[in-house]
């Protein structure tokens, strides 16, 4: 059991000096770290992926990147809030009342 957890931490890229140093417990979160990390990263590299074979013209990776990290329109953002809200709230069976009808 021992060398299948070998594996797979040098299979993640953790030295074996340092599983050694591991308690199981941090081992297993280091794992799935690294293992959530990898799948992030795919995921990431399959949408620009998409998003570049469906462009016309490609631009720079700089405002690519820009247009990740910015800010959301705080309006749009209040108003997927609020959807969500609403439909969480419609899933428990649960009737929202705006708060202009509110007593």
């Amino acid at each position: 059991m021992v060398e299948a957890h070998l594996r797979a931490a040098l299979k993640a890229g953790i030295s074996e000096d340092e599983f050694w140093r591991l308690t199981p417990y941090r081992l297993a979160m280091r794992l799935h770290a690294i293992g959530r990390a990898q799948i992030e990263a795919s995921l990431y590299a399959g949408w620009f992926g998409e998003r570049f074979a469906r462009e016309e013209r490609l631009q720079g990776p700089a405002s690519y990147i820009k247009s990740m990290l910015d800010a959301p329109d705080p309006k749009e953002a209040e108003a997927v809030a609020t959807a969500m809200f609403h439909r969480m709230a419609t899933d428990w069976g649960l009737e929202v009342e705006p708060l202009s009808e509110a007593p």
